[in-house]
């Protein structure tokens, strides 16, 4: 469906900041948790309808655990409604850990009724600097629609304050069986405390949108481009810039996020 429609709540925070996390161990260091409050507004072509809307995020750092809470109110395709998800990222050893997380909105169409995410993370080598990520996803969405997928993927650790991830997802869409896959990648540079800049894209097919439209928009091509800029202002407090960029051959969206957060 629509990129799975809801991650750019769970999935995104969790790409973001998750291995990060999974690489504290027994180590909590400062500003590792966080609240966050915002807003974001994305012009949307040919009439479908712009998306805007409110969110707070917060993310809760003990020895062996990381909670993510992410909460949403928007205006999308016309379609009014709230989204909420919970997560956790638990590190079992210096070598293992899993993310499993569920969300669910409201609305006519857009947001999903429930969204499931669950993986397995291992860290290779002798410096552990790779991750090996492989996991799957369950939406039950809006109007009878449905979807699963697998994905995987490899983050690397290249210092301190580099880190690069690139992976891919299959997914199928029912009614109608319809399959989609889709490469995605993401680049952070800069480190907690400091400036922290992430690049994130991807590309490829999806199995349907529910935009409000009679006829659902059914298996296309899309592409889409994201850059996100957290700037620590003082040692507990910053602000999160971020702008985001989606093609496909109906519409373009395009816009941007302005946040405030606090870190302890």
């Amino acid at each position: 469906m629509s990129g799975i429609t809801s991650r750019a709540g769970l999935l995104i925070l969790v790409a973001l900041w998750s291995p990060r996390a999974a690489l504290l161990g027994q180590a909590r260091p400062p500003g590792a948790s966080w609240i966050e409050a915002g807003g974001f507004y994305q012009h949307v072509s040919n009439d479908f309808g712009d998306w805007k809307g409110v969110y707070a995020r917060a993310v809760l750092v003990s020895a062996r655990n990381a909670w993510y809470v992410d909460a949403k109110a928007q205006e999308a395709f016309r379609d009014k409604g709230v989204y909420g998800s919970l997560a956790n990222v638990h590190t079992f050893s210096s070598r293992f850990y899993t993310l499993a997380g569920a969300g669910g909105g409201t609305g006519d169409f857009v947001l999903p009724d429930l969204r499931l995410d669950a993986s397995l993370n291992f860290k290779l080598g002798r410096t552990r600097a790779v991750i090996l990520t492989a996991g799957g996803t369950f939406v039950d969405a809006k109007l009878g629609y449905r979807d699963k997928a697998l994905f995987g993927s490899l983050t690397w650790y290249a210092g301190g304050s580099f880190l690069l991830e690139a992976g891919a997802r299959g997914n199928w869409s029912n009614p109608g069986g319809v399959g989609s896959a889709r490469g995605y990648g993401s680049l952070s540079l800069g480190r907690t405390g400091g400036d922290l800049l992430a690049l994130r894209g991807s590309a490829g097919t999806e199995g349907y949108q529910l935009t409000g439209l009679a006829t659902t928009l059914r298996k296309f091509r899309s592409q889409e481009a994201g850059l996100s800029w957290r700037h620590w202002v003082s040692h507990g407090f910053g602000t999160a810039l971020g702008g985001d960029w989606y093609h496909n051959p109906f519409y373009t969206r395009a816009g941007g996020t302005l946040g405030f957060f606090g870190a302890w």
